[in-house]
């Protein structure tokens, strides 16, 4: 079976889909039934050579309107590169990281197109919560796209159990195109060991390009309840322009707050091995990688019970979940961590033991192909 997989992240790995696509070109020297080439505007032209002929370019450019609308405005000049490459690659199947941009491929082509979608932002949009931005308008229309791409599309695969079932609610689409694939992570087999002390300050690592979604605010607001504590918060992810409005809410003296901002995957890894713990209290997620792969470093993780982070923290087994916007919460499940250093050990080994168990790449993409094997011509 030869896949066609589309991807508008590939070489710059900041994210869930665009780690999940760099170990898919595994399948060419795994599997003998299995073949796949790589679609993708990221990644720079010198690049190529070393993936010999496993992954196209596509030549994008975008501007800030394309840019905004992206996922729309790529349906036509991924359409036209899939087309185009069948000369070269007469692939069975196409499956695309974001639903949307593969509608028009579904609508015209005739092989089978599979779309993903990997958070639940826009089918959370509803009059309920207007509030008037941008943001909101996008992600409307992205909503009654993704709606689209059940009607159009052979099937749609998805993260968790919650965002199966919030979808099904939501687009009420055929049961049968819904699929399930927990996203997974490289994980080094040797078990990770840390020491149940910890020394002062307190070292605290947050790591979400979408901080307001990730509960970076409430995050600031709980260490600042803990004022005998004292504390270093390293963030990860928000554009630098947002840092600036993140350091002024933080009026704590107790509290030093390092932004790094946007970093490369091996900076988040370091970072992750020399925090104490991790602490996202997002209120909303549809799986949490970030979460994992804490949990596969030994890091003690402090997270929400939002979406489908419970199936990553195995339900609380693997760590601390607090209720959403809850600073009060947050600050005393803090301070009950700090405090109980033989139950974070537990708790540790648990996570790591659960993501081996559940979360490894190598037994995603067994997932993957059977997924796609009911596809098969």
């Amino acid at each position: 079976m030869k896949i066609l997989f589309c991807t508008n992240t590939f070489e710059n790995v900041v994210n869930g889909p665009s780690k999940f696509a760099n170990y898919l070109l595994e399948i060419n020297t795994r599997y003998k039934n299995f073949e796949i080439r790589i679609l993708t505007e990221d990644i720079a032209i010198d690049s190529l050579a070393q993936y010999e002929n496993k992954v196209f370019r596509l030549d994008l450019k975008l501007s800030f309107f394309t840019k905004t609308w992206g996922f729309i405005y790529r349906m036509f000049p991924y359409y036209k590169a899939c087309r185009d490459l069948r000369a070269e690659y007469e692939f069975d199947i196409v499956v695309f990281n974001n639903a949307i941009t593969g509608i028009w491929s579904a609508i015209k082509s005739d092989k089978p197109v599979i779309g993903m979608i990997n958070d639940d932002t826009s089918a959370s949009i509803s009059w309920r919560n207007f509030d008037g931005s941008h943001r909101w308008f996008r992600h409307f229309i992205f909503k009654y796209l993704e709606k689209a791409a059940f009607v159009f599309e052979a099937g749609i695969v998805v993260n968790s159990h919650f965002l199966q079932g919030f979808l099904l609610s939501i687009y009420g689409p055929d049961p049968s195109k819904i699929h399930l694939l927990h996203k997974g992570i490289r994980i080094d087999k040797k078990r990770p060991v840390r020491l149940s002390s910890i020394n002062s300050p307190i070292k605290i690592l947050f790591v979400k390009s979408d901080f307001i979604r990730g509960g970076l605010f409430d995050l600031i607001a709980a260490l600042a309840l803990l004022k005998d504590i004292s504390l270093e918060l390293q963030i990860i992810g928000p554009k630098m322009i947002c840092k600036q409005e993140i350091l002024d809410r933080n009026k704590s003296s107790n509290v030093a707050i390092n932004f790094i901002g946007p970093a490369p995957e091996e900076t988040v890894k370091k970072l992750m091995e020399e925090n104490d713990f991790l602490v996202i209290p997002a209120n909303q997620e549809a799986l949490g990688i970030a979460n994992m792969e804490a949990l596969a470093r030994g890091l003690t993780v402090i997270s929400s019970n939002a979406g489908g982070i419970p199936e990553v923290m195995d339900f609380g087994k693997n760590g601390w979940m607090v209720s959403p916007n809850n600073p009060f919460d947050l600050a005393n499940t803090i301070q009950y961590v700090i405090e109980n250093p033989d139950e974070r050990l537990i708790k540790q080994q648990n996570g790591y033991d659960f993501v081996c168990q559940n979360f490894s790449h190598d037994q995603v993409i067994d997932r993957f192909l059977k997924i796609l094997e009911k596809y098969k011509p």
